[in-house]
């Protein structure tokens, strides 16, 4: 999966802050955003992440940011949070 195809399935948005918005537009996405995902079912569901210092993140440090925002809001229903299945 490439970033275009990601996009329409980017769920949540987090800077490295941790301003969050559900349900943001591709369009509010900025480039170095890495975008974190998980397979739920037929259909993928991102987070997408960034730095509020206009600096590309690492793949860890933007997986335990999406980590840590979908354990907060319980999108793991209580389940230990497991690793992406994507990370663009």
């Amino acid at each position: 999966m490439n970033r275009a195809d990601a996009l329409p399935y980017v769920g949540h948005c987090v800077d490295d802050t941790l301003n969050h918005t559900e349900g943001c537009r591709s369009h509010d996405i900025p480039d170095n955003a890495r975008l974190v995902g998980w397979q739920c079912g037929f259909e993928p569901m991102f987070v997408a992440v960034w730095s509020y210092l206009d600096i590309r993140l690492e793949d860890e440090e933007a997986i335990d940011i999406a980590i840590d925002l979908l354990d907060e809001i319980g999108w793991f229903n209580g389940e230990p949070p497991r690793e992406p299945d994507h990370v663009i």
